[in-house]
């Protein structure tokens, strides 16, 4: 039985850039169905009648951006995934968008971009959903700010003329990032033969994405360095360093090439970004978290799911997802708590995180009143990746004792 054609709708009072839009999304004729409308009321009318999986709508569909038809979207259909059309720069950014548009598409774009960016929420649906994660993110009064550097870089990814060189010398401005990146480049883990001596080299052999995603984790781990939290910041990204680079171990063990080992290490790297997120956003209610892990013995999800409502994975996978990364990366970091939750198959990065996040727990004991991390052994058995789980530990706890030699 065929799947049945997702539901496109595509709103814009400037009817060339309606056809323009149309006109993208024609490639995928066979699997969506694009319906589309130049005006608010046109829009409502349509939702009346049936179900969309998709709505793109320019951000000045009302004259002025005060989200009224994107609000009443939101109401009639609440299984819609919500784009704003944009070509302001800072509308990511703004909180009062957060529960009104899920993702922005910024003017203007390819049809390759639209195209990603539609599979890309449609598979990350149940995240972008999740309504509870949703009004957390905008009751913090400052979202993580992208640093400089990540948006210069991808301001240059986007242009035509984009090259290796050309990043490498926007990371080598920010020395503080070059001798982060590299120190992490050069470590054992990565397996490399030679010594990388410039950001250019590392963007080379690591590719575009990792890079992305060191600068992004380096930087939120360091401008968060001085603030009142209840835990070690150092402690914390030495833990999601370890983890990546252990989760990049077990992906080329088994053959993985280096889109899959970065891929794998980048998931690592940013597993508990939800955790920094919450503890300096409700540092009091963290604290309270915290005190109760260390009281109770609990595991620190348990304890977030009963405080918040939700827990780091879905915080830190709904931001990472808010922010464009690749969907496997998102998977990741949302299940590594639970791999049941994972909706793909296969030695994903997602099962590759939850083993590497237990065994650096296991390899690196740093708070012994904290619950153990323990792995989904019976997802893992009928998955049929029990009989590998010896042969991984052995082959990270290696290199932790080389690391440290």
């Amino acid at each position: 039985m065929p799947l049945s054609k997702k539901n496109i709708l595509i709103v814009n009072e400037d009817k060339s850039q309606l056809e323009a839009l149309i006109t993208m999304l024609h490639p995928m004729r066979d699997k969506w169905t694009i319906h589309s409308a130049d005006s608010s009321n046109e829009a409502l009318e349509q939702l009346e009648i049936q179900p969309v999986d998709i709505v793109i709508v320019d951000f000045n569909i009302n004259e002025s951006p005060n989200g009224t038809l994107l609000s009443e979207i939101k109401k009639s259909q609440p299984g819609a995934i919500r784009f704003i059309y944009s070509d302001r720069n800072d509308a990511e950014n703004s909180m009062e968008y957060v529960m009104l548009a899920h993702q922005f598409i910024h003017k203007p774009c390819s049809s390759d971009g639209l195209i990603n960016a539609i599979k890309r929420s449609l598979t990350l649906k149940n995240i972008f959903l999740n309504e509870n994660v949703a009004k957390a993110i905008t009751s913090i009064d400052e979202l993580p700010s992208m640093p400089d550097l990540y948006i210069k870089l991808e301001k240059e990814l986007r242009s035509e003329e984009a090259s290796i060189h050309k990043i490498g010398k926007l990371i080598s401005e920010d020395l503080g990032m070059t001798a982060g990146i590299l120190k992490l480049v050069n470590s054992s883990f990565f397996g490399l033969y030679a010594t990388i001596s410039s950001p250019e080299k590392a963007v080379a052999l690591l590719g575009t994405d990792t890079i992305k995603g060191l600068v992004l984790g380096m930087h939120l781990f360091e401008s968060n360095k001085n603030r009142g939290i209840d835990f070690s910041i150092d402690e914390l990204g030495e833990h999601c360093q370890y983890t990546g680079l252990m989760a990049r171990m077990i992906a080329k063990a088994e053959g993985g090439d280096n889109d899959a080992a970065e891929n794998a290490f980048l998931s690592g790297f940013l597993h508990d970004i939800g955790k920094l997120i919450l503890a300096t956003s409700f540092p009091l209610e963290y604290a309270e978290i915290l005190n109760n892990v260390r009281s109770e013995n609990m595991p620190i999800k348990d304890v977030e799911k009963d405080i918040f409502g939700f827990t780091h994975a879905e915080v830190g996978a709904y931001l990472l997802a808010l922010w464009g990364f690749d969907e496997s990366v998102v998977e990741a970091v949302y299940c590594h708590h639970d791999l049941p939750q994972s909706t793909t198959s296969g030695l994903t990065p997602a099962v590759i995180v939850h083993v590497a996040n237990t065994f650096e727990h296991e390899l690196h004991l740093r708070n012994e009143e904290y619950a153990p991390h323990v792995l989904n052994a019976d997802w893992l058995e009928q998955n049929g990746f029990a009989d590998k789980l010896l042969h991984w530990l052995e082959i990270c706890g290696e290199q932790v004792e080389q690391q440290e030699a």
